[in-house]
């Protein structure tokens, strides 16, 4: 009998780039294949060999958790990203690097 899960996220509110670092980082567990459809990214989670059923299921659980900690992670930083630029410009123009 061969697992699968096939979860759906809405690309309105998910970035790619969230679900491949999810990826990445349960690839020991679990294979996850990415698709992009009519505005839906569509993951379909197979188990690696040698992973038992009850491992699968909560490696697709962290998988979830996962695609959630990045999406936040991602969109924190595109909102502080302006706030950074300004701190990091200040501390450069007191160096004496920058000519005025």
């Amino acid at each position: 009998m061969e697992l699968a899960n096939t979860l759906i996220f809405n690309e309105r509110f998910y970035d790619v780039q969230a679900l491949q670092k999810a990826a990445y980082r349960s690839m020991n567990s679990v294979t996850v294949d990415i698709k992009s459809v009519d505005g839906q990214f569509i993951c379909t989670l197979s188990p690696n060999i040698g992973t038992d059923e009850p491992s699968f299921l909560s490696a697709v659980q962290e998988f979830k958790k996962d695609v959630l900690d990045y999406q936040l992670r991602h969109k924190l930083n595109a909102e502080t990203l302006p706030i950074k630029n300004l701190i990091l410009g200040l501390a450069f123009s007191k160096t004496g690097l920058i000519s005025e």
